[in-house]
């Protein structure tokens, strides 16, 4: 008689042998806390139409010569496309509609943010459009801020007027300064008149360096654009550039960046736009991932290109001009992580 096999420990209470039971048809998912307050990262149809229609009004009105000019002729400004862009609400957003404006929020305006900066649309467009809703009752037809935390400000020289923490000051004197960005003018400002006007310095802060960030994805995404056009044109060792891996890699993780920073920038449009408590963490927490989106993109942009994309007469110089110069404006990526790290740590 053989051997009789060892036993071993059962646990039929594991039912093994039956089979799993099924899923229930709805899955579980993250649910909002009791009393907190919901957003949708998702743009209703009007507000997509609305960015699309831009896009292709600047594609036509506002191509990389526009922007030349307006920096050739030591301004910054570009009158004709401003008045188009004018014409189609844009700069009146924001305004309320007895104002004669949309009537929209920061959600309704940070695509439109975003398609000015694709196109390096110069002037003041960002800040006359945040400004626009405190500028009723006044005959300011272009508006610009400072709010007195730089030393110059900027387009001051075609502004009618300068919203300022005391007022709003008019009939200034503006002395031109060199900037690295033509579209961008900077000057200091003496003398003037101050006209008292109600406007909370903090929000208008805020509100541009939203507006600021959203154009800055822009440029970022824009210059990636032209990266990418040229590495299809640019042939080494017998093939395009593109078709390396290297260089791939370089643009994939740029885009990245970008993608990456589009959401904590549409977050920040709805955390003003429904004044949640923490909308000046959230805003400064976009800023800081835009600064980081715009710079990648301008180095891996410049890499592509080559010496090249340096010169006056490469596209790709207008955008990194840009980038550079917004990246420090309303704040720069430093200051605005001790802003979070205050907001977040209770410091």
């Amino acid at each position: 008689m053989g051997r009789r096999l060892p036993l071993l420990a059962r646990r039929p209470d594991l039912r093994g042998h039956e089979r799993d039971p099924a899923q229930h048809h709805r899955r579980p998912c993250a649910a909002t806390p009791e009393g907190g307050v919901t957003m949708r990262f998702s743009f209703t149809d009007d507000q997509r139409a609305f960015a699309d229609g831009l896009r292709e009004l600047l594609a036509e009105q506002c191509p990389p010569s526009v922007v030349r000019a307006a920096w050739d002729d030591h301004t910054g400004h570009a009158p004709e496309l401003w008045a188009q862009l004018d014409d189609m609400g844009v700069l009146s957003i924001l305004v309320a509609e007895d104002g004669g404006g949309f009537g929209g929020t920061l959600v309704d305006a940070v695509l439109l943010f975003q398609e000015l900066g694709r196109a390096a649309v110069p002037g003041p467009v960002l800040e006359h459009m945040v400004l626009a809703p405190h500028l009723s009752g006044t005959d300011c037809a272009i508006a610009t801020a400072w709010l007195g935390n730089e030393p110059y400000v900027p387009h001051a020289s075609v502004a009618d007027a300068i919203v300022t923490p005391n007022g709003l000051l008019t009939a200034y004197t503006a002395e031109h300064v060199e900037s690295i960005d033509g579209g961008r003018r900077l000057s200091t400002v003496t003398g003037g008149e101050l006209h008292p006007m109600s406007s909370d310095a903090a929000s208008l802060d805020d509100r541009l360096t939203l507006a600021t960030a959203a154009y800055l994805v822009g440029v970022g995404e824009r210059m990636i654009e032209i990266a990418g056009d040229y590495a299809r044109v640019r042939e080494q060792f017998g093939k395009p550039i593109g078709a390396f891996q290297a260089v791939k890699h370089l643009m994939a993780d740029a885009l990245l960046d970008v993608e990456f920073a589009k959401a904590p920038t549409y977050r920040a449009a709805w955390s003003l736009a429904t004044g949640q408590p923490d909308s000046a963490r959230d805003v400064s927490m976009a800023k800081v991932f835009a600064n980081k989106a715009a710079y990648r993109a301008s180095r891996a942009a410049m890499q592509v290109h080559g010496g090249i994309g340096y010169t006056w007469e490469a596209d790709l110089q207008l955008f990194m001009k840009k980038a550079w110069a917004l990246t420090r404006a309303y704040g720069d990526t430093r200051t605005l992580r001790r802003r979070v790290s205050a907001s977040v740590l209770g410091d």
